[in-house]
């Protein structure tokens, strides 16, 4: 069964409750990932603080393992 198939057997099982309760941590989620400010390359230079570039080294983590949002 494809992901989508178990998606919409999941989201067809739900109550209304329940599905206003995804709806709404679905957009917060959302809305949290569209907020996170993303490096640029012209934000990485030689004298970043260690606070800059563990934040750049988390944000390169985070893209090389697929999560875009």
């Amino acid at each position: 069964m494809s992901m989508t198939a178990h998606f919409q057997k999941l989201v067809k099982d739900l109550d209304q409750k329940t599905l206003d309760e995804l709806r709404r941590s679905v957009a917060s989620e959302v809305e949290g990932r569209r907020r996170k400010t993303s490096i640029k390359m012209a934000d990485i230079h030689p004298r970043m603080s260690v606070e800059d570039r563990e934040r750049a080294a988390q944000e390169i983590a985070r893209v090389l393992e697929g999560d875009q949002g």
